[in-house]
């Protein structure tokens, strides 16, 4: 299955835990979906301080890697990135989560929902299933069902203006049982350079098992390089 399988998508929200999520997970499933005319936009939840020099303030450290993100998203023909300012290392699921995040989706109203995978995964890389990955997916998932659709949910936002809308579609990394691939061998160096700008939290450039996952993703579908999702239809 491939990206073409799918209804067309004209609008997608990524909602990352940390600046550099959305590049290192989805850059070249959002650079594809900006090149076949969807409007893409982010929402990153935390302020990505907890990755930066021990003797830096927090202040800097987040401006930094608000910086990056930003570049890293022009990079994919991405406009539009809001940024929930949390700490970095100490996000959970909680219902103010659900409800930021709820906020976003009726504001921007998208048809696709790219987020994190909602629970810890033991035989991968421990790096995938980090904590604050694992909340923002379930967070996300809880805000896209009930929350998002739900008019009775959080009424503030309704009173705000901010009415219920459906997803049609969520996808997360396919770290068990994929069942969506995207071709995204036309993308990758596209993908690499938006994840080189976030060059405070690299040595060099890009590292090399970036590479290695998109073609072990690539392998079942018989593409070059892939990225592959658990895709979940709604509506």
């Amino acid at each position: 299955m491939s990206l073409q399988d799918s209804p067309t998508m004209t609008s997608a929200l990524v909602v990352t835990a940390h600046p550099d999520d959305a590049e290192f997970h989805f850059g070249a499933t959002i650079a594809m979906l900006v090149a076949s005319g969807a409007d893409v936009s982010y929402l990153v939840c935390s302020d990505g301080a907890q990755s930066g020099p021990d003797d830096a303030p927090d202040e800097q450290i987040a401006a930094t890697r608000a910086a990056e993100q930003r570049a890293a998203a022009a990079v994919l023909g991405v406009d539009t990135v809001t940024f929930l300012g949390l700490r970095d290392g100490r996000l959970t699921p909680t219902l103010d989560l659900r409800r930021a995040i709820a906020a976003q989706v009726r504001r921007q109203r998208p048809d696709l929902v790219l987020t994190h995978y909602p629970r810890r995964v033991l035989d991968i890389p421990i790096e995938a299933s980090h904590p604050d990955h694992t909340a923002v997916g379930e967070a996300t998932l809880a805000a896209l069902y009930p929350d998002a659709e739900n008019a009775r949910a959080f009424p503030d936002l309704l009173l705000a203006g901010l009415t219920p809308h459906r997803v049609r579609e969520i996808w997360v990394p396919g770290y068990e049982k994929p069942n969506h691939y995207v071709d995204a061998t036309a993308f990758v160096d596209k993908k690499m350079a938006a994840i080189a700008c976030h060059r405070s939290q690299l040595t060099g450039g890009p590292p090399e098992w970036i590479y290695h996952w998109m073609r072990e993703a690539g392998r079942r579908p018989g593409y070059e390089y892939a990225e592959h999702y658990r895709r979940i239809q709604i509506g």
